[in-house]
């Protein structure tokens, strides 16, 4: 998604810390308003970490520009921009710490650090998002991409699901899940595949629990199916939700089930 997309864009060049630290912007600039001596090669660290932060952000958004809102490309433009300067600026810097060259460099510094917050309340808003240009607005579909705005989930870790051996219903779900945190596919596509799956899992859910009293495996299979049918309804709710959080999240519990029930259907069948 947009989202974790432009957390990918935010440095971890800033911050605070106990003291002027060097490894940090802010520390770094501190010391060199003290004239502090032996900085020489704390200064080319930085450089060098700018130099790859700013290759890497760029390639990122080269990637992306063209999908992305104006408003997102422009704060991006404006983070790449001050990175770039604060690197060229410490070069001038390591030649001679002169007042207008430090000055130079804080401005720089201060525009980077700004522009990285912006694009981290962007990948934390809590208004919901185009999940491929970024753009925010009233319509619960964006007019340019024709995708759903989701509230980001900043906090979301990529789970390699591909690989897992599941059915069909449950892979034709995930793919449908991916498109849509990925921004290649609106909601629809996702609720029609549930479809499905929710009738599966209803069905199986109404025969083990005729079984599951007498039937520690039609038990167990009944509570990792129940966990499933939660999940989808939770799928169901991001309509009206907009969330993401709530989309990681009925999928990771519809994802339990599809990786499970392979293993208890045969217990439960041999009671």
């Amino acid at each position: 998604m947009a989202g974790n997309y432009l957390n990918s864009l935010i440095s971890s060049l800033g911050g605070e810390s106990e003291g002027p630290d060097p490894s940090r912007l802010e520390g770094l600039v501190q010391l060199l308003r003290q004239q502090s001596p032996e900085l020489e090669e704390h200064l080319q660290r930085m450089r060098s970490r700018l130099q790859e932060a700013h290759r890497d952000r760029q390639a990122a958004y080269n990637d992306r520009r063209d999908q992305l809102s104006p408003e997102v490309s422009a704060l991006i433009e404006r983070n790449l921009n001050a990175c770039q300067q604060a690197e060229e600026s410490l070069e001038q810097l390591q030649q001679a710490n002169t007042p207008d060259t430090l000055e130079i460099f804080e401005r720089a510094v201060s525009e980077f650090l700004e522009t990285c917050d912006l694009l981290a309340n962007l990948g934390s808003s809590s208004i919901p998002l185009c999940p491929r240009c970024g753009s925010s607005g009233s319509e619960n579909i964006c007019p340019n991409c024709q995708l759903d705005r989701l509230i980001p989930d900043a906090d979301i870790t990529q789970e390699d699901y591909s690989r897992a051996m599941v059915g069909e219903e449950f892979l034709a779900v995930y793919q449908a899940y991916a498109d849509v945190v990925e921004g290649k596919a609106p909601l629809e596509p996702l609720l029609q595949a549930l479809q499905a799956l929710e009738f599966s899992l209803l069905e199986a859910q109404a025969l083990a629990e005729q079984a599951a009293e007498d039937s520690p495996p039609h038990q167990k299979l009944l509570e990792v199916i129940n966990g499933a049918v939660e999940g989808v309804n939770r799928l169901h709710a991001v309509q009206e939700n907009r969330s993401t959080r709530e989309l990681h999240q009925g999928w990771t519990q519809v994802f339990q089930a599809a990786a499970v029930v392979p293993q208890l259907l045969p217990q439960a069948e041999e009671e």
